[in-house]
């Protein structure tokens, strides 16, 4: 289901910046159409939860010449874009995590 700016400006509390988040989130949607903007409980490291918004779907990443669809959730903080997003992979119960530079053992 494609979304427009104006349904994700819709979708975001007024704290966002709703014009800026809802562009940049449009864009993001042209080029990875698996991903789908959902308002979701986040539960921080400390137990804190909050109502933020997400893009959860697969992107595209080729490794030696394969292309695997790896699943992704992105939480865009209501500070965003002095804020990068939280980003996780969210492994299938097939996958396996490989920690690295950049990805823990929890992706």
């Amino acid at each position: 289901m494609p979304y427009s700016e104006d349904t994700i400006k819709k979708m975001l509390p007024k704290i966002y910046l709703r014009k800026c988040v809802a562009h940049e989130i449009n864009v993001a949607l042209t080029y990875f159409r698996n991903l789908v903007p959902v308002m979701d409980k986040y539960v921080y490291n400390d137990g804190t939860t909050k109502n933020l918004m997400s893009l959860t779907g697969t992107i595209p990443a080729t490794i030696n010449n394969m292309t695997y669809n790896i699943p992704i959730c992105l939480w865009i903080e209501e500070t965003y874009p002095q804020t990068a997003p939280i980003c996780y992979i969210r492994p299938t119960q097939q996958m396996m995590i490989l920690s690295g530079k950049y990805i823990s053992s929890n992706g």
